[in-house]
């Protein structure tokens, strides 16, 4: 991605990443970290930073290193996924590798991938709206045999007070994410469980651990 080019466009125009913001509708951090390369570009965003940055949407999928060749504006725009019926809804994905910053819902970086699924079926284990609901994908053995690796679960970001011990619940604890139950402590501290036996349990201390959502469902592939 044209990191350099893309701050010197900024600066051209005299726009703040605060405007970019207002544009695709996200909160700045988001901006910093589309442009910086720390979260992949996403397709929702490109009317907003074509329209912010001035740029033909081809450009910016060519400077955002999601076209390898700038083209021309009459290049024909990518597929669009076909319309949603009255009772689906796309679900955004969690890249779990990019734990979370800013400490709201809306810094999640996501990986441009979504997930199609149906609002009935949702409701089944969450009534959030689907805004506040995201997917991650289990990595690694530490929480088998509950969630095994590649596994899809539902995050729902409207909860994220542990009030409930050793319930199932998405984080960033450091500088990545983490699937895991959570058991509050009464010294304030929260206990952080695998159930791998293998796996021994950590405690996370005040500012150490940011709850992104609790985990409503599993999706396993067959």
């Amino acid at each position: 991605m044209q990191t350099e080019w893309l701050q010197s466009r900024k600066e051209t125009l005299g726009v703040a990443d605060k405007a970019i913001a207002a544009a695709i509708g996200r909160d700045r951090t988001i901006v910093t970290k589309l442009i910086n390369g720390t979260m992949p570009f996403d397709f929702k965003y490109l009317d907003g930073f074509a329209s912010a940055l001035q740029m033909g949407k081809i450009d910016v999928l060519y400077r955002f290193g999601v076209l390898d060749e700038p083209g021309n504006q009459n290049d024909p725009a990518p597929a669009s996924p076909p319309p949603l019926s009255e009772d689906e809804v796309d679900i955004q994905q969690w890249d779990i590798a990019y734990g979370m910053g800013g400490g709201t819902y809306l810094d999640l970086p996501v990986t441009g991938e979504t997930h199609r699924f149906s609002r009935s079926w949702l409701r089944q284990f969450t009534h959030a709206p689907p805004e506040r609901i995201f997917l991650a994908t289990g990595t690694g053995d530490s929480m088998m045999p509950t969630i095994l690796d590649a596994d899809i679960v539902i995050v729902d970001t409207s909860q994220t007070e542990v009030r409930l011990a050793d319930k199932i619940w998405a984080a960033a604890y450091g500088q990545t994410g983490i699937i895991k139950r959570l058991r509050p402590m009464p010294d304030g501290s929260v206990k952080i469980l695998s159930d791998n036996p293998n796996v021994p349990p950590e405690t996370a201390y005040d500012g150490e651990l940011n709850v992104v959502g609790r985990v409503v469902a599993i999706v396993r592939k067959t």
